[in-house]
């Protein structure tokens, strides 16, 4: 059986026609969106939507002749009527029938280019947004390593997606705006009077139902709030569903979440409420205006100032200037009012992202000087000090420590360490200086912390470890010294949606893999085996020396197996400074 070569699904008749203009198979790289101090939302999505110009500019003209053409049918079928059946001319039959029968195949094809320019747009613009937001959200630039907000979630699906659609302003109500300006224009033509009602009530009709709209773009932006609040909430839940459980706190979890849900169901019906009553409004508004431009023309042909083809165009322009004025209202103005909502709301995660960076740069600016150049260029890390109330870590470079402590205090070295910034009783050193007097910039340069926590992306091993940039003979020697071997075929064996696809153990030596490929002159690794089994984490602990060789490594860990292996142990349950070890 013969199938479609371009696996599009495509039946017997058309599967070998070439496809023109197919989506290419990477994403396109795209600059990121900056919100300043000054801007407000309408401003921002003036930036969004003027931002694909080689884009929208061909979808608006193409919009244009859809609609103009759509708006065109009337007067070509007057015209017909006129200087065809009204004098029985079959020439003339003949060519005002062609004329129709190409304005369809115009307006057609017009509109079928348009849609799928649009959707290009409105996909493009949201790879770009969430691509800015995940930038900010994950502070790339080295900042804080913080979890980025509840909210981020929402912003990055409901508020990106309304955002993206505001391009369709620039295309749809431009091209609406131009069939109501050739409908006029062909009723001044056809008979002055009307097309001077059509200029002039147009516009007063648009701007009453933009008055109409004000409410419901307040209201909507207060419903997405609460929304988002909600969304928040149900993330908190699921994740810490295993601690609520622990502390028996189920109850007051569902009554938290009930309250939140109850309170934006409101806020939902609210909303629903007002868009209903705005939709009323606009189209009594929309009635009235298209019901006196008709009245107005049937009474001019009841006084014999339009003929029978001149009032079939003339009836066809009004019937057409109707959908173009409804469709301004019902979806353009929501559409505007729901961007700039959306837009405020993206704006703060921007902001807010930029202030933390900013502020802690700014902070820092009056007292940092560079770091050494041990610290930053040479292969090892210098040397790493770490005081915690317990007691006192110190690793060389070039040295394998092992840290022994309870889980509070482990967690809490491993977090100081993840963020120095934010750390209260723990100070952590940097060749005798601060951390936290570096920037985030300088700091991680140096020492990388893989945190407990395995946290996978959908995709593949080779995904997985290729966002620590490192080339493909590191890969793989990552992956063997985390004992990957018995699971996986290669670096393209697939992992499946925040590695579903794996055990526990499985994603934890996958975590381990990619924090070994980052190659860092100072690693920290935080329990790094909890999940994996006692053989298969003494084949880890006999490879990380080989791994880490010329490497600075600080190992927090329980496990006899892991910690056998260091050249030294701090011991911080017993109080003892140091437990001196051979290195293998």
């Amino acid at each position: 059986m013969r199938t479609d070569p371009m696996g599009l699904g495509r039946g017997p008749l058309t599967r070998w026609l070439p496809v023109v203009g197919q989506t290419a198979p990477e994403p396109p790289d795209v600059g990121p969106f900056e919100a300043g101090e000054g801007d407000r939302p309408g401003q921002f999505v003036t930036r969004v939507v003027f931002s694909l110009p080689r884009i929208t500019v061909p979808a608006m003209l193409l919009a244009i002749v859809w609609q103009v053409g759509e708006a065109a049918v009337p007067v070509v079928m007057g015209l017909a009527i006129d200087r065809a059946l009204v004098t029985g001319d079959t020439g003339q039959l003949v060519l005002w029938l062609g004329a129709l029968v190409a304005l369809y195949v115009a307006l057609t094809a017009a509109a079928r280019f348009t849609n799928r320019l649009n959707t290009y747009a409105i996909q493009l613009l949201q790879h770009r947004l969430r691509a800015t937001l995940s930038t900010r959200a994950l502070h790339s630039d080295g900042s804080a390593g913080r979890a980025p907000a509840d909210n981020v979630v929402s912003v990055m699906t409901n508020d990106v997606g309304r955002l993206a659609n505001a391009v369709l302003l620039v295309i749809l109500p431009i091209a609406r705006i131009a069939a109501i300006a050739f409908i006029a224009a062909s009723l001044l033509v056809t008979y002055w009077p009307l097309g001077v009602v059509v200029l002039l009530g147009a516009p007063a009709a648009v701007w009453l139902m933009g008055f109409l709209s004000e409410r419901l773009s307040r209201d909507t932006r207060v419903y997405q709030d609460l929304l988002a609040e909600t969304v928040g909430r149900a993330t908190d839940l699921v994740a810490g569903y295993r601690v609520i459980k622990g502390v028996r706190a189920e109850a007051e979890a569902t009554r938290r979440y009930r309250q939140a849900s109850q309170e934006t169901l409101v806020a939902a019906r609210r909303n629903a409420g007002l868009l209903g009553r705005f939709l009323v409004g606009s189209g009594a508004v929309n009635g009235v205006f298209v019901a006196a431009v008709t009245g107005l023309a049937g009474w001019f042909a009841v006084d014999g100032q339009l003929s029978i083809g001149e009032l079939i165009a003339v009836g066809g322009l009004t019937q057409a200037l109707l959908p173009q004025m409804q469709a301004i209202a019902n979806y353009s103005i929501p559409n505007l009012a729901g961007a700039r909502a959306s837009a405020a709301r993206i704006m703060d995660v921007l902001k807010n992202a930029d202030t933390v960076a900013s502020g802690h740069d700014d902070a820092l600016r009056q007292r940092r000087s560079p770091l050494p150049a041990q610290g930053v260029a040479a292969p090892s890390a210098g040397v790493l000090e770490v005081d915690v109330p317990s007691g006192s870590i110190r690793v060389e470079p070039g040295e394998l420590v092992g840290v022994h402590a309870d889980e509070r205090t482990a967690a809490r070295i491993a977090d100081a360490l993840l963020n120095p910034w934010a750390a209260d009783d723990t100070e952590v050193r940097l060749d005798g200086r601060p951390a936290h007097e570096l920037t985030p910039a300088e700091y991680r340069r140096v020492v990388t912390a893989a945190p407990h926590r395995a946290t996978l992306f959908t995709g593949t091993i080779r995904d997985n470890l290729t966002v620590t940039g490192s080339p493909p003979e590191r890969m793989d020697s990552a992956v063997w010294a985390a004992a990957c071997e018995d699971f996986a075929a290669g670096l393209d064996t697939p992992v499946g949606e925040n590695g579903n696809r794996l055990s526990g153990g499985q994603r934890q030596r996958v975590a381990l893999a990619r924090a070994f490929a980052t190659d860092a002159p100072m690693l920290v690794l935080h329990d790094p085996t909890t999940a994996v089994d006692s053989v298969t984490e003494q084949i880890i602990a006999e490879r990380l020396v080989g791994v880490r060789r010329d490497r600075s490594t600080l190992l927090i860990a329980s496990s006899p197996a892991l910690l056998g292996c260091c050249d030294r142990v701090v011991d911080l349950l017993d109080d003892v400074p140091a437990l001196g070890k051979a290195a293998p």
